[in-house]
């Protein structure tokens, strides 16, 4: 493939989701103690990582819409030390009745109070949440992943107050059309990425993952002025997405928590594996201190 457009000076931010619900049982090498988080933030980095998102062991639909900070002060403190500028970020418990999105952005405000917080994670708009059975049969389930438009509100206005960047997860083309809504009434927050959600067959969000999948999303909003990436659930996306998203001016996520595949791969694995797709095309993964650069958002005049 050829690059569409000079993009040699630009570089690609890579996301390493290490872990997110997967066990032991799904893939050994995914790092569920701290200790093991840590280290494996290390080999991320050095293979070429600028993003890690993490989950630390705690549901993410139900209790409460709550996760406690102590769980990722304990990672995100020595990560930090390590590899000064990490851009680094927990997960979002999902929304729904009972929860507010102050709760749901509590431990963020918290590890912000301790001076380790990074991206503000936002998923900016609610969908039915369900996958093909293993037989086949569609998903009978009532579960809804809700983050509302005041949500979506107020998380924006407090990434603006507390200086913070933001990640927003599109699972359904509608999301990410209300980001380009704030862009474009300079509500959105001044460094964001948005990541273009793809599902592999069974799952039931997102669109399928190819060429038309990626321009369709790509029709939606101004890639030149708002930083994005690509991710496919339960794939692999270094099989075709990467590729197609690099030679585009995007960016990629890679990880434990999305692939799905023959293998029992390292997060290093991956990620060298996104590396080599990149080099390839004429692009070289981005330093720690150039992502916040990088996802500068540049609003109408």
């Amino acid at each position: 493939m050829a690059l569409s457009r000079d993009l040699s000076a630009s570089p690609v931010i890579i996301e390493a989701a290490i872990n997110g619900a997967r066990t032991k049982a799904d893939n050994p090498n995914v790092p569920l103690a701290a200790q093991e988080i840590v280290d494996c933030i290390t080999a991320c980095v050095e293979a070429g990582a600028s993003i890690i998102h993490m989950h630390a062991g705690q549901p993410i639909v139900g209790a409460g819409g709550h996760h406690d900070s102590a769980m990722y002060r304990d990672v995100f403190m020595p990560a930090l030390q390590r590899h000064p500028g990490l851009l680094i970020y927990p997960t979002l418990p999902g929304g729904g009745a009972g929860t507010t999105m102050q709760q749901r952005l509590s431990h963020v405000r918290e590890l912000a109070e301790m001076g380790l917080a990074g991206p503000v994670p936002v998923d900016p708009g609610t969908m039915n949440l369900g996958r093909i059975g293993r037989h086949g049969r569609p998903p009978a389930n009532g579960h809804v992943y809700q983050t509302t438009f005041a949500d979506v509100d107020w998380a924006f206005r407090f990434c603006n107050q507390a200086s913070l960047p933001c990640t927003l997860s599109a699972f359904e083309p509608g999301f990410v059309r209300l980001v380009e809504a704030h862009r474009r009434a300079g509500t959105l927050p001044a460094a964001a990425i948005v990541k273009l959600e793809f599902g592999a067959d069974e799952v039931l969000f997102g669109l399928k993952p190819g060429l038309r999948g990626l321009e369709a999303w790509l029709d939606l909003f101004d890639g030149d002025a708002l930083a994005w990436m690509v991710s496919l659930r339960d794939g692999d996306v270094n099989d075709l997405l990467a590729g197609l998203a690099i030679e585009r001016g995007g960016h990629v996520r890679v990880g434990i928590e999305d692939y799905r595949g023959p293998a029992m791969p390292r997060n290093e694995e991956l990620i060298a594996a996104t590396v080599r797709i990149a080099r390839g095309l004429g692009r070289r993964p981005a330093r720690l201190d150039e992502v916040r650069g990088l996802i500068t958002v540049k609003f109408p005049l």
